[in-house]
């Protein structure tokens, strides 16, 4: 089935923090393992448009990303520092905030603790948040710091 969302997205430029509207443009059913999908926005008035076929729209992002000019960033939960995928499995748009959580991983032990926290289905319905949201708590991710999130994969591959 054919799904189209109409929200907004932040963007981060020299000019600050910017909501700009965007659309989302996916296939979701049970068949379709790679759906095409495709996340348009307009900044500067410039139509801007990212498009990809994982399912969780990790690669729609990331080509957005590589398309937008040079130090503009998309800001929302699928980018941050913060925003991880659950180890067991996500849904389109569905994310994991982990602010607060420090996330070290050095040994399988920490693999397994990372995990327990969503064996916690309390914890994971109040961490539970939307991939294009933003908060202010908002750091955007490195190789600097784990996160459980294929965006840097999809952003660093090339073409």
């Amino acid at each position: 089935m054919k799904k189209t969302v109409h929200t907004e997205i932040t963007l981060l430029s020299s000019r600050g923090k910017e909501t700009v509207p965007a659309t989302f443009h996916y296939i979701e059913d049970e068949e379709t393992f790679y759906p095409e999908s495709e996340i348009t926005l307009i900044f500067d008035g410039k139509e801007y448009k990212g498009q990809g076929t994982d399912y969780l729209l990790v690669d729609t992002y990331a080509d957005l990303q590589k398309k937008l000019p040079d130090g503009v960033k998309i800001a929302c939960c699928m980018t941050c520092r913060h925003g991880n995928m659950c180890p067991y499995g996500t849904c389109i748009h569905q994310i994991f905030c982990t602010e607060g959580i420090e996330i070290k991983l050095i040994s399988k032990d920490d693999m397994y603790d990372f995990c327990n926290l969503f064996s916690d289905y309390e914890w994971c319905s109040k961490h539970e948040v939307l991939a294009y949201n933003c908060c202010d708590k908002f750091v955007y991710q490195s190789d600097d710091d784990y996160t459980y999130n294929d965006f840097l994969c999809w952003l660093n591959k090339k073409q």
